[in-house]
């Protein structure tokens, strides 16, 4: 019989939105097991306290740098992070292991205009309007599909972004931000969304939507408290994403997608991804299907489409 700690040491960044991750995990831990006393440890990131380019500090290890830390010394027991933010498999480095998933929220990106204003849709921003974002994906979508926008890289937690836009201030103002929709639910600012974007005009980053709490490798009793609170067949889902994100090297310049949802719960899986020139002169869009008991052949079958097309050209040397 697995032993029942009586408390439990919670990791996570300090930003308003991951403090709502947080809590809401500590949550689903109590309930599971009333016995258990978890204790949420917020901490400062270098993602957070950096504004220029993540490649600068080593890319999207500096969100979980400091968890990783505090994992390995025992500081804490677990750590919880957007599935999105966590740097890929091969990049990693360090002695973590995903123990949870939770159930997947809406994907797609939204777009935010200033406070006050009537709403609108990408396609109706003018042209030459400042639309505010910064990941390479939406980058360079956003260049093929609205050139006639200004795209401004804009780094920063979600609420100080969302302040920054309707006060009009910065180097440069904005018209709009661009943002993850789930992000802007967590912290329950929803109606700020004018336009939900398509998956098809605006592809979702991979882990778009997904929480994940992880822990030590070999750690069986966290493993035990995690799996209570996994679903699995999201899991299954951040699994294919991530192992072709693996595959391919991907890091925090690569502008891609992979996006798997069910044609067939819990049977068959379809996977759509795409890699795009930052410029977003030129992509690759490749899409299979393949049942949900094979993940690594649905990663080989999606890899090898990707290398057919010639992906490598798109990938940041």
């Amino acid at each position: 019989m697995t032993h029942i700690p009586p408390r439990l040491v919670l990791g996570t960044r300090d930003s308003d939105l991951a403090l709502v991750q947080a809590a809401h995990v500590a949550g689903l831990l109590e309930r599971t097991f009333p016995q258990v006393a978890v204790h949420v440890t917020p901490m400062k990131a270098a993602g957070d306290l950096h504004q220029g380019p993540l490649a600068q500090i080593g890319g999207k290890a500096a969100w979980v740098r400091e968890l990783d830390r505090a994992l390995a010394t025992a500081r804490v027991d677990v750590t919880v992070s957007c599935a999105k933010d966590l740097p890929g498999p091969h990049e990693r480095g360090t002695d973590t292991t995903i123990g949870a998933v939770l159930p997947r929220e809406d994907a797609r990106d939204a777009l935010v205009l200033p406070a006050g204003q009537p709403v609108a849709t990408l396609d109706d921003l003018p042209a030459g309007s400042v639309l505010g974002t910064s990941a390479p994906r939406r980058i360079a979508q956003l260049r093929t599909r609205y050139p006639h926008l200004t795209i401004q890289p804009v780094r920063g937690n979600l609420i100080p972004r969302l302040a920054r836009l309707d006060a009009g201030e910065g180097d440069k103002q904005l018209d709009a931000l661009v943002v993850s929709y789930a992000g802007l639910c967590r912290v329950s600012q929803a109606d700020r969304a004018a336009q939900l974007i398509p998956a098809l005009a605006l592809a979702p980053a991979t882990g778009a939507g997904m929480v994940v709490v992880e822990q030590r490798s070999g750690d069986t009793i966290a493993a035990h408290l995690l799996d209570a609170i996994n679903d699995p067949a999201t899991a299954r889902l951040l699994a294919v994403e991530r192992g072709v994100l693996a595959q391919l090297k991907g890091n925090c310049q690569t502008a891609c997608s992979v996006h798997a949802h069910y044609t067939d719960k819990p049977h068959r899986i379809r996977v759509d991804a795409a890699v795009f020139h930052p410029s977003g002169d030129d992509a690759i869009h490749v899409a299979a299907t393949g049942p949900a008991d094979d993940l690594g052949g649905l990663v080989e079958n999606i890899t090898q489409l990707l290398h057919g097309e010639g992906v490598e050209r798109l990938l940041p040397r």
